[in-house]
């Protein structure tokens, strides 16, 4: 059984904060977006907790060219980095709500394919490391705890 099979819960809560959420806002630019690209971030969502997704596994699924992809993903740095914010915002949500959260099981349950890959993915959007940003949870968790 894998993790996605014995939490399906977590990816799939997370990714419908992720479509609420200013991330997703973000490739609208304005309420106006390529109905294509909004299908693809939609996929990407769903699709957020394995960690093959990429630009091969979206050409595949929505029968495109890879150069079509990158270029409805241009304007948001490339559909790489697209993903890899989504599942940085991801696992900032869970560490938020769920401080005790063991790292290594949230790098792998958001998509991430190493553990360095998700430290320098989650300091580059946060800056700070996961384990910074899971003890600063833990300490508002007790201090709302005390009050």
């Amino acid at each position: 059984m894998t993790l996605q099979q014995a939490t399906p819960s977590v990816v799939a809560s997370l990714a419908a904060d992720l479509r609420r959420s200013s991330a997703r806002q973000r490739v609208t630019c304005g309420g106006t977006a390529d109905p294509r690209l909004l299908r693809i971030v939609d996929y990407i969502d769903a699709h957020l907790g394995d960690c093959e997704l990429g630009e091969q596994m979206i050409c595949d699924a929505f029968a495109m060219s890879r150069s079509t992809v990158y270029r409805l993903f241009q304007a948001h740095g490339g559909v790489a980095r697209y993903i890899r914010e989504c599942r940085a915002w991801l696992a900032h949500r869970h560490l938020a709500r769920e401080p005790g959260c063991r790292l290594t099981w949230l790098l792998y349950e958001v998509g991430f394919a190493s553990e360095r890959q998700f430290q320098r993915a989650f300091l580059a959007q946060f800056g700070m490391s996961p384990a910074d940003w899971r003890q600063a949870c833990r300490q508002r968790a007790r201090g709302s705890l005390l009050s």
